[in-house]
């Protein structure tokens, strides 16, 4: 049996979704990829802000580089608590073949009343229901400064401590290293390492992390630059190949625009002993919107679920829009008319889980997950 008290989390977790949802303004970012001598534009992204300015929705859709049609990727919820703070994360991608939001994962946060973060429980969704997947809780010093989290991992509704993580911090209370740590056969088995430089300021200008073991002794460098103004101005991203020796392949150069999105640029090496920097990729941004300039998923209610026959979704009442009911691996399994109560008839369905689909007259989807008794 599932742990019901972190499932209840999740519901409650849910419903402050429901109050976020209604964004102030949009963000659109064009992604484009440098390829035969041209640039071709090949995703869009979305961000939805509430009004005070909490991203509460991002969308990441694919394009067709022959007709610029649009595929959506994934799509992640946001949802905070009365202080700002984020309580819960939810992002699903679509399944290729169905288009259907059936795969990704959520986590809820849980904060004390210093609002300092306590636990992270996961769930992974894979086809249609979400399953518990791991917490991490964190642990604090006699100041409140973070110096410890253990990971545990849930197999049939029991939690097993599998993992840590071991922090130390500066002089000023930064956090300079991380140890990861696994439990194996009831003993600590070390195979991660980070360490973190800052600047003056306290801005973090190094991620190295590494693989701890002599050989082959590997890992991945983050080095960080900052305008004058205190904004990431630069992010060179180097590997460490067996012997120890840094090698740079990517480095992303930023042109912040002070409301938390920047417009970015892309430059690979082609080879490691290269000098030169290729232009590859490159977002860019475009001004406010006050409304989605694209529909985007939505997820609707269904009562009750689970449920043996009929199911009645509250905001689709009154309104004769056209349901899919859709099986676990995205096959139409009825398709019918929505009453004007807003019930649908489940009769002849065998049991099981069950994906509600309709699209709104702005061509947005809308969907929910209903369990057949």
């Amino acid at each position: 049996m599932k742990d019901h008290n972190t499932l209840r989390t999740f519901a409650v977790a849910t419903l402050l979704l429901a109050g976020t949802l209604h964004a102030q303004h949009t963000r659109t970012g064009k992604g484009e990829s440098y390829w035969n001598n041209t640039w071709e534009w090949h995703h869009q992204l979305e961000h939805q802000f509430d009004a005070q300015g909490q991203e509460v929705l991002y969308t990441h859709y694919s394009v067709s580089v022959l007709d610029s049609s649009m595929t959506m990727e994934s799509i992640t919820h946001k949802g905070y608590s009365g202080s700002g703070q984020l309580v819960w994360r939810s992002t699903r991608s679509a399944d290729p073949f169905t288009q259907l939001l059936t795969v990704g994962d959520s986590t809820v946060f849980v904060h004390d009343a210093q609002d300092s973060l306590l636990t992270e429980t996961m769930y992974t969704l894979d086809g249609g229901s979400w399953e518990l997947s791991t917490r991490t809780t964190y642990y604090r010093n006699v100041i409140g400064a973070l110096d410890s989290a253990y990971v545990d991992t849930d197999a049939f509704g029991n939690w097993n401590l599998a993992a840590r993580m071991l922090i130390t911090l500066n002089a000023q209370g930064w956090t300079e290293h991380i140890q990861y740590d696994s439990l194996l056969n009831n003993v600590w088995i070390e195979y991660a390492e980070l360490e973190i430089a800052y600047d003056p300021d306290g801005r973090p200008t190094l991620y190295e992390y590494t693989d701890p073991t002599p050989i082959p002794y590997e890992g991945v460098r983050h080095a960080s630059s900052y305008d004058a103004q205190g904004q990431l101005d630069s992010l060179v991203h180097s590997t460490k190949f067996p012997g120890g020796s840094w090698h740079s392949y990517s480095c992303t150069t930023y042109d912040p625009v002070g409301d938390g999105l920047s417009n970015y640029s892309n430059y690979y090496r082609l080879d490691t002993l290269s000098i030169d920097w290729t232009l590859n990729d490159r977002l860019t941004y475009e001004p406010f919107t006050a409304i989605p300039e694209r529909p985007t998923a939505a997820v609707l209610r269904a009562f009750p679920n689970p449920t043996e026959d009929v199911v009645r979704i509250p905001e689709l009442t009154g309104t004769p829009v056209r349901i899919q009911v859709c099986d676990g691996h995205g096959r139409v399994a009825l398709e019918q008319s929505l009453v004007m109560d807003g019930t649908i008839s489940l009769a002849g369905l065998p049991a099981g889980s069950y994906h509600l689909v309709t699209t709104d007259p702005r061509g947005g989807v809308r969907f929910t997950r209903v369990l057949k008794h």
